[in-house]
């Protein structure tokens, strides 16, 4: 059964936006997020690969493969001249993923919340393990790091357009969109969280 008939590509700019419960449920998790983030971070990868790469079994990472594949979120593509069919590479299908609730409906929004609460999750693992090799970096690298925030105001409407036109700026740098990149680049992890202020509680 596939629900990839619930998976809607018209966020544009190689986006998927993702609103089913049953979706959203897949990417509550640990390694399937990882999974989907080491495949558009570096292109198509077997089960194998992607297990090496994150440091876990090959029949695990092909498991959750599977299921990110039933929800429209990977597939499989043919692998190159002389590699072993049997382990045939997998692909993100987007290149990043919106996560929207369906309006107040309690079941979707606990899945949203999921879903954030794990990508919040890779985020600080991510920053972690940043911090603890800072001083290893090249110090060119140490000085163009950024960890900036910012208190803004502004209308929903003004929101939507300023991060529209933030992901204009980024999308000719994402990994899967660069063509013949200097020779000095590397990979870049950028974030970015724009939300409506809660109000502190005293």
């Amino acid at each position: 059964m596939s629900f990839t008939s619930r998976v809607d590509r018209s966020a544009g700019n190689g986006r998927v936006r993702i609103t089913d419960v049953r979706v959203l449920g897949a990417f509550a998790h640990p390694l399937r997020l990882r999974l989907l983030h080491q495949l558009m971070r570096s292109g198509p990868g077997t089960a194998s690969h992607c297990a090496e790469l994150l440091g876990d079994s090959a029949s695990n990472c092909s498991y959750h493969l599977r299921l990110l594949s039933r929800y429209g979120l990977v597939e499989r593509v043919e692998p190159e001249e002389g590699a072993d069919g049997r382990d045939r590479p997998w692909r993100a299908v987007a290149t990043g993923f919106d996560f929207l609730p369906e309006g107040d409906d309690p079941e979707s929004l606990a899945a949203h919340s999921a879903v954030v609460g794990a990508e919040l999750g890779e985020l600080t693992r991510l920053w972690r393990s940043f911090l603890a090799g800072f001083g290893s970096l090249d110090p060119r690298w140490q000085r163009a790091s950024v960890f900036d925030s910012y208190a803004l105001c502004a209308t929903p409407d003004e929101l939507v357009h300023l991060t529209g036109v933030i992901d204009l700026l980024v999308r000719p740098y994402i990994v899967a969109n660069r063509e013949d990149p200097p020779a000095e680049a590397e990979e870049v992890s950028l974030s970015l969280q724009a939300v409506h202020r809660p109000q502190e509680r005293p």
